[in-house]
């Protein structure tokens, strides 16, 4: 059962890389990363204004970014090299608060500029 919990560590290590990375593409070329911030029922042609709902959705893409990285460092820790559990559920529970977050926050956006 832990390893599978480890690989779960990984699968969020690299979701926050890609946050990362999406923010920095994001804001290098101007376009909305439709993975992240969209999903399959919008395009970003559909967006009324692109550089407000950028503006707003940078910020939240680099938070999640961020913090599934830390978390997901906090869990490989967890499960490969040291047991510290009371880091690993703080962690825990931050992203998840997090990602909740994330996905109030950028369905609110898309109501409004799609």
């Amino acid at each position: 059962m832990d390893s599978m919990f480890g690989f779960v560590s990984w699968i969020v290590l690299g979701c926050g890389i890609y946050g990362i990375y999406a923010y920095i593409k994001m804001r290098k070329d101007g376009h909305i990363n439709e993975t992240l911030l969209l999903g399959k029922s919008y395009m970003e042609s559909m967006c009324k204004d692109k550089e407000a709902f950028l503006k707003k959705a940078m910020p939240a893409v680099l938070v999640f970014g961020v913090t599934a990285i830390a978390y997901g460092l906090i869990d490989v820790i967890h499960y490969f090299v040291k047991p510290i559990p009371i880091l690993d559920y703080i962690g825990m529970a931050a992203f998840l608060i997090m990602l909740v977050w994330y996905m109030v926050y950028t369905g609110k956006l898309k109501k409004e500029y799609f």
